[in-house]
């Protein structure tokens, strides 16, 4: 299986759009729960949960985005 020849800058573009979208979640989220807390919500309200959620799946996607890099990274040294 023939693989394309990336430069450097290219597989740091590889999962970007994941590591990104992921990234700004995870700031949304921080924001969501740090203002939740100044206006005394608690953890069961429907705000706090749901910007636990939202962080939870902010952090899943930059680790796919990681993963995803990582694994052709791995794939390229191998056929190299």
């Amino acid at each position: 299986m023939s693989h394309p020849d990336l430069t450097p800058v290219e597989l740091r573009a590889v999962g970007r759009a994941w590591r990104g979208g992921g990234a700004a979640l995870v700031v949304i989220a921080a924001m969501v729960l740090v203002i939740g807390k100044g206006r005394n919500f608690g953890l069961h309200s429907p705000l706090m949960i749901a910007g636990f959620a939202v962080l939870a799946l902010g952090w899943i996607l930059a680790f796919v985005g990681v993963y995803l890099r990582a694994r052709l990274a791995k794939r390229l040294r191998e056929t190299s």
